[in-house]
């Protein structure tokens, strides 16, 4: 059978769609049209480039020199402060604003200087800086690295994958796949749907670094010029950051024929919606889901932000999910954490084992076969899906914006 798929955000949590995948392929199913949020769009772009699941799986399980996994070196020190940065940081400005007047001006600039570059480049407080500076505690450089080598690595048609250079349109002209990818616009505090119609222009690999930055855990991206535009709108200079914070899990883009919904995904098509939700309630083995030790990247104010956008985003998605839960998978992850990307080899064993079962139970109930209303052509009757994709792409409410702030 042939399935829309949607992929919901949750970072190391993202290992359990691995083992989901290996079921459904398995199982003969496959895909039209590919949708991720944060850790589902790394997913949903290694399954558009042609990824096995076994391919997959052993691309996120790869390990470094030291024996780690990769991904924790995706939690990385700042890169290095350029000097425009340090001339026009917000930081330089504070340090200006305060003035002693018994110190004499030349020996307090002299100071500034001495303490932007110790906070610019000493240890922790480097860190400090990037994350007022850039708006994370790490940087996702080697997350970059990696992504442009997946791409570029393994067969593909005779060849060799070489697609870390495309951009959206040539990605989607090359693998013949629709992929979209949700970001939030912090800048213009909209959700950004990702894909060859809305930002043709834009590099593949920056969409899904886009996708995946996690607010305050990974510095946000500023939209470059040479990026295009986004829907005809010019985006130069626009922050962006995880489209988790707006919608999570946004299966009711495949699923409403609202106008402002097909401007971004085209015409709904009559195919089956699936949608592979990470669920945290649900155990994943017997004596492993105790929660983890905290994580450097689960500061206590990341953790905050992530309760304030889990509340904010949870009523959108929990509309859509109580109509059509017969559309959802849910995927077993309790006890595991957002950021434990060196989770042992036993634990990611068992996340990937539980994505299995969960996809095979689902696969193996009947009522997970029901194809969702088909489009409307005329005489349309708003569903869920449609009221939910409109609360999302109109003006951010009140809550909303101050989450994003």
């Amino acid at each position: 059978m042939n399935y829309d798929l949607v992929f919901e955000g949750g970072g190391a949590k993202g290992m359990v769609f691995a083992g989901a995948c290996q079921e459904f392929f398995k199982r003969g199913h496959t895909f039209n049209r590919l949708l991720g949020t944060s850790a589902g769009a790394i997913t949903a772009t290694l399954l558009a480039a042609g990824y096995t699941p076994d391919e997959m799986l052993a691309a996120l399980v790869e390990k470094v020199e030291d024996g780690k996994s990769v991904f924790t070196g995706f939690m990385g020190p700042p890169a290095p402060f350029s000097e425009e940065e340090l001339r026009t940081c917000a930081t330089r400005r504070l340090l200006e604003g305060v003035d002693f007047t018994f110190v004499p001006d030349f020996i307090e600039e002299k100071i500034d200087e001495l303490m932007l570059g110790a906070l610019a480049n000493g240890g922790k407080f480097r860190h400090v800086f990037g994350l007022v500076e850039r708006g994370g505690w790490f940087a996702a450089d080697r997350f970059v690295a990696w992504l442009s080598a997946k791409l570029d690595s393994g067969p593909w048609k005779g060849g060799q994958r070489q697609f870390s250079k495309m951009t959206l349109s040539q990605f989607c002209a090359a693998t013949n796949v629709e992929l979209s990818l949700v970001a939030a616009d912090t800048t213009n505090e909209s959700l950004l749907v990702l894909n060859h119609r809305t930002a043709p222009e834009c590099p593949i690999v920056w969409a899904v670094r886009m996708s995946m930055s996690i607010p305050l855990v990974w510095d946000e991206i500023i939209w470059q010029a040479s990026w295009g535009q986004y829907l005809g709108n010019d985006m130069e200079g626009h922050a962006i950051v995880d489209g988790g914070i707006l919608s999570n899990f946004p299966i009711d883009l495949f699923i409403s024929d609202a106008p402002q919904v097909t401007k971004l995904m085209g015409p709904k098509q009559d195919i089956a919606v699936l949608g592979l939700l990470i669920d945290e309630k649900l155990p994943v083995a017997k004596g492993l889901f105790v929660r983890v030790t905290i994580k450097p990247g689960e500061l206590k104010t990341v953790q905050r932000l992530r309760r304030l956008v889990d509340t904010a985003t949870g009523a959108h998605d929990k509309m859509v999910l109580d109509e059509y839960s017969h559309l959802v998978v849910r995927l077993p992850a309790q006890g595991y954490g957002t950021t434990e990307f060196d989770m042992s080899d036993e634990r990611r064993n068992a996340l990937v084992k539980a994505g299995q079962e969960a996809m095979a139970l689902y696969l193996d109930t009947p009522a997970g076969l029901v194809l969702p209303s088909k489009a409307r052509p005329d005489g349309r009757v708003e569903t869920e899906a449609d009221r939910v994709a409109s609360r999302i792409f109109a003006q951010p409410q009140e809550s909303s914006k101050e989450v994003l702030r």
